[in-house]
Parts: structure tokens; C-alpha cells; sequence
């Protein structure tokens, strides 16, 4: 089982125990770090002989010359095994267009699984808590269009309700602590119509309750989430062969 960790910002030294490093944003085109910062965070992983993988987020317009430039700059640096997890469909003719032999992986804003805690609240039959365990790549025909693609790993969200196994021929990177609930483009931090990229760390995390929510929710930035500490008994049964641990609230 491969561990990895998932920072936004360097602070200091890359904590150790890690194999792989996740660098970027997932969620906020606005705090993604700059490119002077996702090359000290690449150079500092090969230096500590960890693989690179490079987070690019849900996109906004404004945001694309940024990718397309981090993508450019870093490619010519990128080794064996690296890679880039892309959040927006969007993302994936523009990565291509610029390395077309990176890998590539999906990461859990596409995995298309079935979020939050009311699930827990519902009375399921056996049928129905298998589809909730399940995500969007799971038919027949959506792993032929993944292979189309030439994509074979998936970032999966640590569901409270469980996990089904993936479909053969897909390998699963499973994120906690914190289960991804929901997100959107109106961040509650962010001045309407403004262009230029937030501060970092942006705005205040707050917790969210509600009669209807059995488990607490933590609003980050533009995206919710629970905390989930429990894993699954054995992962690698599911086809989840990385572990990537979050030590903080992701943006």
C-alpha cells in the first residue's frame, strides 16, 4: 500500500513516512499555488526520491493560462511516475495537448460516488446500499471509456456508508481524513467579480450542524466536508492500492 500526503503550501520540511507527494488544489482554481511553488514542491520531492503528483482543480476561464503554463514549466521536470490528477474535464485535452505521456488520474470531484452523512439515515435494501456504495466508473461501458483515455487510476473519497470494490483493471487512491461532500463557485470568502488569486490560507474554517445532518460539516474555502478517521479493514480487497492523507482541510 503506497502512502502519500497532500499539501497545498510548503511549511518546512516534507514530513516524512511518505512515498509520493500531492501538490496543488482540487477544488478552488483561486488557491492554487503559484508556479514558483509547485516547482520547489517537485524539486523537493525528487530530492527525497518521492513521486510528484501534480493537483489541478475544477477550473474557471480566468484560470487556464495559469494551467497551461505550470503544465508547460514543470513538464520538461516530471520523472517516471509522476503525475497529474485533474478535477475538471476541462483540464484533460489542455494536459494532453502539452504532455501526452503523463499519466493521468481522475480525481475525486469526477469519481461521481455518493456523498454525506444522511446517507446514513436511510433505510437501504441490500440493492440500493450497494449502488450507494458505488461511483460513476463502475459500468462496463464507463471502464471501456476510461481506457479510451488511457486513464486507469481513480481518487475515491472514504464513504461512510462503504466502499464498493472497483472493476478490474482500475487502481484506487482512497483521501482522508476528510470525505469531500460538496462544493461550489460561489465561495463565501471570495469578492464577487474579482480576478486576482486569493490570499493563502483563505478565509476561516467553520463548522456547519443541522438537524437533517447526522455528522457535523467543516465549510473550507468553497467546499464542505466531514472528517472520517475510520478506513476500510482492507483496502487493497477494493482495488485502493494509495493511501493520501490529508493533515489539513483541503482547498
Amino acid at each position: 500500500m503506497q502512502r502519500a500526503v497532500f499539501l497545498a503550501r510548503l511549511e518546512g520540511a516534507l514530513p516524512a513516512g511518505y512515498e509520493r507527494l500531492y501538490f496543488g488544489s482540487e477544488f478552488c482554481s483561486w488557491s492554487f499555488p503559484a508556479l514558483s511553488e509547485v516547482e520547489k514542491a517537485l524539486d523537493e520531492a525528487h530530492r527525497r526520491g518521492l513521486g510528484f503528483t501534480l493537483a489541478t482543480p475544477v477550473l474557471s476561464e480566468a484560470f487556464l493560462p495559469c494551467l497551461r503554463e505550470v503544465v508547460a514549466r514543470i513538464g520538461p521536470r516530471l520523472r517516471p511516475g509522476d503525475e497529474i490528477l485533474i478535477s475538471d474535464w476541462g483540464a484533460l485535452r489542455l494536459v494532453r495537448e502539452i504532455l501526452p505521456a503523463v499519466p493521468l488520474i481522475l480525481g475525486r470531484v469526477l469519481s461521481g460516488q455518493k456523498r454525506g452523512a444522511q446517507i446514513l439515515t436511510l433505510d437501504l435494501s441490500p440493492a440500493a446500499q450497494a449502488y450507494f456504495q458505488q461511483g460513476a466508473w463502475y459500468s462496463a461501458e464507463a471502464c471501456t471509456l476510461l481506457d479510451e483515455l488511457n486513464i486507469h487510476r481513480i481518487e475515491l473519497d472514504n464513504l461512510l456508508q462503504g466502499i464498493a470494490a472497483l472493476p478490474a483493471g482500475l487502481c484506487g487512491s482512497l483521501h482522508f481524513p476528510y470525505l469531500f461532500v460538496t462544493s461550489t463557485r460561489s465561495c463565501p470568502w471570495r469578492e464577487p467579480g474579482a480576478l486576482e488569486p486569493c490570499p493563502a490560507p483563505c478565509g476561516e474554517v467553520f463548522g456547519l450542524r443541522s438537524p437533517r445532518e447526522p455528522l457535523p460539516m467543516l465549510q473550507c474555502g468553497n467546499t464542505q466536508f466531514v472528517r472520517h478517521e475510520h478506513l476500510p479493514a482492507a483496502p487493497e480487497t477494493l482495488g485502493i492500492d494509495r493511501l493520501v492523507y490529508h493533515p489539513r482541510l483541503p482547498r
